[in-house]
């Protein structure tokens, strides 16, 4: 199985040697927690590695989204000049028409993919037809390969709907943030990835000016 690296050096360690090709990753966290900090990380040092993300907005635009990349250092604006990095609005009453026009479109690209969030959709939309939507992007990457995440927040949806969600995906990654003394204490736990074999882990990280820094000590329950 082809390995493709997130360029965070610990957790490729952690996961042999990175994610596996062909996947669709389900990033789960409650609001605040870095899970799509760590999508957006990953995503962003593809393309500075010659990739291409399509990035599906829902409820923030990607003005917004730029802006708060700038918060890491993470400047899209020569990507998209490139052609690296392409920003895709859903934020509409035809948003799952618009996936589905595009995850073809995009997939068949070589681009990577990020639909921020799954949440919206699933809040918003027909059930049925968010459902034939993942479909078609897992279809998609089968054929095409790549990295594809879907943000999901926790806590959003009732305990079957996120299991399906779970069920669905090639993997889940699960962001946990709690209050500490001191501090907040962050962990990324791999719940399922396929195709690859991994030791269960809580990972612990922090959230910096340089987005998602693992920490070096990696306690395991």
């Amino acid at each position: 199985m082809k390995l493709v690296k997130t360029q965070i050096m610990q957790l490729d360690e952690i996961l042999g040697g990175g994610l596996p090709d062909k996947s669709v990753i389900l990033m789960l966290g409650e609001p605040g927690s870095g899970n799509d900090t760590l999508a957006q990380q990953i995503m962003y040092h593809h393309a500075l590695k010659e990739g291409k993300v399509a990035y599906f907005t829902t409820f923030r635009s990607p003005d917004a989204l730029t802006e708060d990349f700038k918060t890491f250092g993470w400047t899209v604006s020569p990507l998209r000049k490139a052609g690296r990095w392409t920003f895709i609005d859903v934020h509409a009453s035809k948003a799952l028409q618009i996936l589905q026009k595009e995850i073809p479109v995009r997939v068949g690209e070589r681009c990577w993919t990020v639909i921020d969030s799954l949440s919206y959709l699933l809040l918003t939309k027909e059930y049925k037809q968010v459902l034939n939507t993942i479909q078609l992007l897992l279809d998609n990457t089968r054929k095409y390969g790549g990295i594809h995440f879907l943000l999901l927040t926790r806590g959003m949806h009732d305990s079957q709907t996120e299991i399906t969600m779970q069920h669905l995906a090639d993997g889940v990654i699960e962001i946990t943030a709690h209050k500490v003394a001191g501090g907040i204490d962050r962990r990324i736990r791999i719940k399922k990835m396929r195709k690859v074999v991994y030791a269960p882990r809580l990972i612990p990280f922090s959230i910096t000016k340089k987005g998602i820094v693992i920490e070096t000590v990696v306690r395991i329950p």
